[in-house]
């Protein structure tokens, strides 16, 4: 749940990223050992993946909320399957209405709202379950990196506004793998937000590459001109707080606190007085208001919004055709 270090989006390079390098070869290396010699498993129902090639937040859930909406008004019984990061219970179940963040983590409880939702280390264990309770399709929410599951379409989400950062590999940098490496078991991209680091260089023509914003259109009446005092819980904060004021909300004060942050009545408690003691109303994300303590989410609003992609209909087609010809495959 730490923060990401400043140096890892610093475009030249750096003291810390040049001192982690050794480490970052060797990570590389058994990482790419890891990809290539795993067993892989292979579902009898289509697993669509949704990763991303750097730590943190770069749309993944977002996009993976679009695609199982997507394939539900297609006709199609998608699953979600998830880690359930930063939750206390580690074995596969199934996400029900009265988990918690605390026990199954924030994104599962996101993802249960669209569709049954699976977490668990063990993804094959997670994707029988499925398949057992009426799962014609699977979605992974995040697991690009994991090679114990065979996946028969994997979309790459990266954040346009944050790139590749150095484009070192963990630690000097925010890369899970390398870029070249990822690409090459890519069979889509989304770049979410505008692309101020020109990434589409990188992609092959071989890949399609889809644009997408995410859009909270539907709260600029909401916020314009308010006061605000706002707090988030998530990989890069700034992005949260950056829409709010582009929504034209008058940002009084911020309050960051680490990714997937289980915020106490203590927290709470002090963020409520100082919204008070400026005038301000208290907002944050969606996500974050799912680790709010009950009793405070009344005080409490949100910036709420979806991903909307550029060329929906084709990536609807895209998916549709992986999906049957993974039956006709199979038949």
């Amino acid at each position: 749940m730490l923060r990401a270090p400043k140096f890892w989006y610093v475009r030249n390079t750096t003291i810390f990223s040049t001192i982690f390098l050794p480490t970052s070869l060797l990570f590389r290396l058994l990482s790419k050992l890891y990809i290539l010699f795993s067993s892989k498993n292979s579902s009898t129902v289509p697993v669509i993946c949704i990763g991303n090639l750097v730590v943190g937040g770069a749309g993944k859930t977002p996009v993976a909320l679009k695609v199982g909406n997507l394939l539900k008004l297609a006709g199609y019984r998608p699953h979600f399957l998830t880690r359930g990061y930063a939750g206390k219970i580690k074995e596969n179940i199934r996400v029900l209405n009265n988990h918690s963040p605390e026990e199954v983590g924030d994104e599962s409880i996101i993802l249960s709202s669209v569709a049954p939702t699976w977490i668990g280390s063990n993804r094959i264990k997670s994707a029988k379950l499925a398949i057992k309770n009426n799962a014609d399709c699977i979605i992974m929410d995040d697991g690009f990196q994991n090679p114990t599951i065979k996946k028969d379409f994997s979309i790459i989400v990266i954040d346009g506004k944050q790139g590749f950062g150095n484009q070192k590999v963990l630690p000097s940098g925010p890369l899970r793998e390398s870029i070249n490496s990822g690409l090459k078991r890519a069979n889509a991209v989304i770049i979410v937000g505008e692309d101020t680091f020109n990434i589409k260089k990188f992609i092959p023509s071989s890949i399609p590459c889809f644009g997408a914003k995410f859009d909270v259109s539907n709260n600029e009446k909401i916020y314009k001109g308010k006061k605000v005092t706002a707090f988030a819980g998530i990989a890069y904060p700034t992005k949260f707080f950056d829409t709010l004021e582009n929504q034209g909300a008058k940002i009084l004060k911020t309050f960051t606190f680490p990714d997937h942050y289980i915020y106490t009545e203590t927290d709470l408690l002090n963020l409520v007085e100082k919204a008070n003691k400026n005038n301000s109303i208290l907002v944050t994300t969606k996500k974050d208001l799912i680790r709010v303590p009950e009793s405070y989410k009344p005080l409490v609003y949100i910036l709420e919004g979806e991903i909307k992609l550029g060329e929906e209909e084709v990536l609807k087609e895209v998916l549709i055709n992986v999906l049957e010809n993974f039956i006709y495959v199979k038949e």
